[in-house]
């Protein structure tokens, strides 16, 4: 094909494609500024909205956190509490297991004459006042204390017989013992 157009002509239709061209990327660049400013806006929303949702999670955070705080003061003063509680009952004497234990550790035929007891007496040497029906009854008695767990150091301290006691127990007995501290508590 032969061009007879005029050289200006040839380049002013070349100057115009080259025109469109230019036209087209501007019109492209100028989609591609505003879809970045869309896509940056878009972004910046919902990075402040979650900062707000991060916001209002952290302070319920904060508000479970000071309930449980409250809460948490409340079960270490309990706790203490208790701790203060087991102290004192672990130094707790009870005298009613004590007498059991004495009670069931005596023979038929013995009865006790003097008991003293207090804080000071447990896991101490103390000394008991008996009497009895008879020597046999003595012996039963050293049995039954010898065998028992709830007393130790065991020793008849004085025997005496009185023939003319009208009490029906004659034999008088000074009886050494230690009670254990286990029985006490």
């Amino acid at each position: 094909m032969i061009n007879l157009l005029p050289d200006e002509t040839k380049k002013q239709i070349s100057a115009a494609r080259t025109n469109i061209t230019l036209v087209r990327y501007i019109v492209f660049l100028g989609f591609a500024i505003v879809f970045l400013a869309l896509a940056c806006s878009t972004t910046y929303l919902i990075l402040v909205s979650n900062k707000a949702v991060a916001e209002r999670i952290i302070e319920n955070g904060n508000l479970k956190t000071n309930s449980y705080s409250s809460v948490k003061k409340q079960a270490d003063s309990l706790r203490n509490s208790l701790t203060t509680a087991k102290n004192i009952l672990s130094q707790q004497t009870v005298y009613s297991s004590i007498i059991t234990g004495i009670g069931a550790t005596l023979p038929p035929g013995i009865i006790l004459n003097g008991l003293s007891l207090s804080n000071s007496t447990i896991g101490t040497p103390i000394t008991i006042l008996a009497r009895a029906r008879s020597a046999d009854d003595v012996t039963k008695l050293k049995e039954n204390f010898q065998n028992s767990t709830l007393f130790s150091n065991f020793s008849v301290q004085s025997l005496a017989t009185t023939p003319t006691d009208s009490s029906g127990y004659p034999v008088e007995i000074s009886i050494s013992l230690t009670i254990n501290k286990g029985v006490a508590q």
